[in-house]
């Protein structure tokens, strides 16, 4: 079993739900050109496309597993590109799913984090706000118009992802068909970020005392973090 085994059995439901209702886009993001990196500021008066304001809605999740079913190099979309928009502004959805082999569970979500956060694209800005799961996205009307799309920034991401040591695969799962759509995805990032949160503070706080921690529902009921709090406790003993 792994951490966010649950959490990644319901994202793989929902893209078959949503393949069969409304048919799923695929995209090899290994064969493509890539898209020039760059940190970019985009302005209001000059965004070709906002995704992810959370006034419309806005999620973005990452999930790691062991030895799961992770397809390398996959872009899957629900809903239309960037380019294909009939609005100027697309509910937005993100979901970032990573195979690797780890030994200290929190140095490697550190690292896994980090990689994402430090992805840029030019004419493409990226706001998050990690405790409340959104991404907030402008894509300038040059990047646009050049054709920017979102499997470049799935290829983005999943090259970054990859050069993480320890890193053996890595998809990206985006949804821009409805706000419906991407609320369905809330269920799964919410349980992945109190997997986290738990495991972040058993890191840092070195303190198991059970009964009073705020986790002990989670704690109790996931293998990886009952490992997980056993090993850091078995260390701390020593």
């Amino acid at each position: 079993m792994g951490l966010f085994d649950e959490q990644l059995i319901e994202i793989r439901r929902l893209m078959s739900g949503m393949r069969d209702e409304e048919g799923l886009r695929e995209f090899d993001a290994l064969s493509r050109e890539p898209w020039p990196l760059g940190r970019s500021l985009v302005l209001e008066e000059d965004t070709g496309l906002e995704l992810g304001n959370p006034r419309i809605a806005s999620l973005s999740t990452l999930l790691w597993t062991e030895d799961g079913d992770v397809a390398d190099g996959r872009v899957t979309l629900a809903g239309p590109d960037i380019g294909e928009a009939q609005e100027n502004s697309l509910p937005f959805g993100q979901v970032l799913i990573v195979r690797g082999e780890f030994a200290n569970e929190y140095d490697y979500y550190r690292d896994v984090r980090d990689a994402v956060y430090d992805t840029h694209l030019e004419g493409f800005s990226v706001r998050t706000m990690p405790s409340r799961q959104t991404i907030w996205c402008r894509a300038s009307t040059d990047a646009v118009g050049s054709g920017l799309s979102l499997a470049d920034l799935g290829a983005a991401f999943i090259e970054a992802l990859k050069s993480v040591p320890g890193v053996s695969a890595a998809e990206a799962f985006f949804v821009t068909s409805s706000a419906s759509d991407v609320a369905r995805l809330s269920p799964a990032a919410t349980g992945a970020q109190r997997l986290v949160d738990a495991m972040m503070k058993m890191y840092q706080e070195q303190n198991f005392d059970c009964e009073t921690c705020e986790y002990a529902d989670v704690c109790d009921t996931v293998m990886d973090l009952k490992k997980i709090r056993k090993k850091l406790a078995d260390d701390k003993a020593v």
